[in-house]
């Protein structure tokens, strides 16, 4: 078993296999991650996990599907809004941010 995969040994979900996302796309925006974290959510270093796979809609309230709150942030801080995307992914979005800055 490598180190990315855990079984659960106890309660409900007992002997299920828990596989971490891949980190390795996300891993190319480190500083941009950080100041995008830092920025948008009021999060510092630490607090926060995200993987390729990490979305907008995992940092709504619980519940909701409403990300437009976030995307004023997003649109004011780093001028991008979401139809210059094709998803809510972060690794998406860093993307068309580093294209914008390396484009000035």
């Amino acid at each position: 078993m490598s180190k990315d995969d855990k079984r659960i040994t106890r309660g409900r979900f007992a002997g299920k296999k828990i596989t971490f996302a891949s980190t390795e796309r996300i891993e190319e925006f480190t500083q941009l991650a950080t100041d995008f974290m830092g920025q948008v959510f009021d999060f510092l270093p630490g607090e926060y996990l995200i993987s390729d796979e990490s979305d907008l809609l995992d940092f709504t309230e619980m519940g909701s599907s409403d990300t437009s709150e976030i995307w004023k942030q997003i649109t004011q801080i780093y001028g991008i809004s979401p139809p210059d995307l094709e998803s809510e992914r972060l690794v998406d979005i860093f993307t068309e941010i580093t294209r914008r800055k390396n484009l000035q």
